[in-house]
């Protein structure tokens, strides 16, 4: 049965920025790919984000979005009916990149050269500090 959802995550307080550059190098990976401000519900009724930040795939046609509670829990909003695979793996993409990303900036805000790559399908990141 088709209908919006809302799945938690771990990470409290993101940093907007990030999470849009996160979706911007996702949708940049996806055939179809691409960000808007808002998700649709099944009739294709558009349903505002508070954050502004949707991705589309070509796959998740209805989008997933990106909302921040009130106690600064980031959550995944939309609606995975016939997706669900799609949908989890999509939203899986979404923490990596993120948590990637911000990985990255605190090592450069410690003063590190820092550089990420894909390695056995995992994300490798390296912080080099030079003396």
């Amino acid at each position: 049965m088709s209908h919006i959802v809302e799945a938690r995550t771990k990470i409290q307080n993101p940093d907007v920025a990030l999470l849009r550059q996160s979706l911007a190098i996702i949708a940049d990976a996806h055939d179809g790919g691409h960000v808007e401000n808002h998700i649709l519900d099944f009739s294709g009724r558009q349903q505002p984000v508070s954050t502004g930040l949707a991705i589309f795939t070509g796959q998740v046609h209805r989008g997933i979005g990106i909302e921040i509670t009130n106690d600064g829990m980031l959550i995944f909003k939309g609606d995975p009916w016939r997706v669900q695979e799609a949908f989890t793996l999509l939203q899986q993409e979404i923490v990596q990149t993120y948590v990637s990303l911000a990985t990255m900036q605190a090592l450069q805000a410690m003063g590190y050269t820092a550089d990420a790559s894909q390695e056995d399908a995992q994300v490798v990141i390296r912080g080099v500090a030079y003396a």
